[in-house]
């Protein structure tokens, strides 16, 4: 069998899928990634082959979800001015709207004619036409790669951390359903129906869905939707680094980790300023803390406390399993590593004040979810840094770290990660969907 994964060009878009790809070339299967240039080199480090989508086309540099499209973003606020969206769904609802779908745009244009140039799905046309994979397995912030594999030929199906996406179609159908109900166009599709029609693809359920979905996220932490859904298991993977020489033995005291996200700080080089807060309330504490921080977020902090060591990068799954606590701003990559070495977490999260005056941080899309997540289990808590208190962080680290409940939570929270089948037991599946017909 082929398989052909076809991505955005982020290395935090690249590692959830590294595994399976390993899992599906060792099962004897050939495995392709496609993407932009700029991912090439990346890809060639986790030892996989890499294809550009864009041929022998010039690519120019991704913006990210920050792209400049004022046409298609005037659409989509006055689309969601005609929407009745709840007050409670506004963060995931404009994370979607403002942010993954002008990602998408970038190489699959919004409410585009088939005489438009599209560059990037052009190649990636034709590269599967030329390599004839059988399966496709693309991130949710490439949907034309769907369109692409029915092109030619293929199955295809998506791979998803939290379901934003789904969720989001679901809400969406069910928002414009009804005689009351606004007559608009559908984000998604308006994104693919140009390319599209260009390749005689109609827009149906499975291109905006995929034909299957295969879901990453632990079973109690992601949306209900309107999909065939294969769970599976996160496995850990991030670029490779050498073992720095200090990190063992592992230290007396409790090492405490601090991580806010690889994806997060490549786009937002400002707003980190609740972190001179949190630095000096560490500072207070006998703990060693490992902070993986770069030099934007390090500019939000006039000193560095002399417990901190800071380090730009180093894969979490080295770094875990000598902790007795992670404090994180919720993405799945990190919370994923800490669910696996079964340490307690402290879920950062910055969310409105209760008299309505903004702290003028940015809050993180997943952290609401990770923090229910984890306090579900009892495997932490959630740090309100929006209105922070040195004293009631402090506090809060130091339960954390000493109340043994919490490292009774964390080994539930791993059970649960555990429980979902590995990238090599998913193998099977795979095999059968792609061979027997069924959706």
């Amino acid at each position: 069998m082929r398989v052909a994964f076809a991505l955005w060009p982020a290395p935090a878009h690249l590692y959830p899928f590294v595994p399976l790809a390993w899992a599906l070339r060792n099962a004897g299967h050939e495995v392709v990634f496609v993407s932009h240039p700029d991912l090439a080199e990346t890809v060639a480090a986790s030892g996989l082959p890499f294809a550009s989508m864009y041929g022998e086309a010039e690519a120019p540099p991704p913006q990210g979800p920050a792209a400049d499209f004022p046409a298609a973003r005037e659409e989509m606020f006055r689309i969601n001015q005609m929407l009745p969206i709840p007050k409670e769904d506004k963060l995931a609802w404009d994370t979607v709207s403002y942010g993954f779908l002008p990602s998408m745009w970038e190489f699959c244009p919004f409410q585009a004619s088939p005489e438009d140039p599209m560059p990037a799905m052009d190649g990636m046309v034709t590269f599967f036409r030329r390599w004839k994979p059988d399966l496709v397995i693309w991130d949710p912030c490439m949907p034309g790669a769907a369109v692409a594999a029915r092109a030619a030929g293929a199955r295809q199906a998506r791979q998803s951390g939290t379901d934003y996406n789904g969720w989001y179609l679901d809400t969406f159908s069910r928002l414009t359903s009804g005689p009351d109900a606004p007559d608009l166009p559908n984000p998604f599709a308006e994104t693919v129906r140009g390319m599209a029609e260009k390749y005689g693809v109609n827009v149906d359920h499975d291109i905006l869905y995929g034909e299957w979905t295969i879901d990453v996220m632990p079973k109690g932490m992601n949306y209900s939707v309107d999909t065939l859904r294969l769970p599976m298991r996160w496995i850990p993977y991030s670029e490779q680094v050498a073992m720095p020489n200090w990190l063992y033995p592992v230290p007396e005291r409790p090492r405490v980790a601090l991580s806010l996200g690889l994806s997060v700080r490549t786009y937002l080089k400002t707003g980190w300023g609740w972190l001179e807060a949190l630095m000096e309330a560490l500072s207070g504490l006998d703990i060693e803390v490992i902070a993986t921080l770069d030099e934007s977020q390090l500019a939000a902090v006039s000193t560095v406390p002399g417990n901190v060591r800071v380090v730009d990068y180093l894969p979490l799954d080295y770094l875990l399993p000598t902790c007795s606590a992670l404090i994180h701003h919720g993405g799945l990559g990190t919370m994923a590593p800490a669910g696996q070495a079964g340490v307690p977490q402290l879920v950062v999260d910055l969310p409105e004040r209760e008299d309505g005056t903004s702290h003028g941080y940015f809050r993180y899309k997943l952290a609401p979810i990770t923090g229910r997540y984890v306090t579900s289990l009892g495997a932490g808590e959630v740090m309100d840094l929006g209105q922070p208190s040195i004293p009631a962080i402090r506090d809060q680290i130091t339960r954390v770290i000493a109340d043994p409940a919490f490292a009774v939570g964390a080994a539930r929270l791993r059970t649960d990660m555990l429980a979902a089948p590995s990238p090599s037991d998913l193998v099977p599946t795979l095999e059968k969907l792609t061979f027997a017909g069924h959706r």
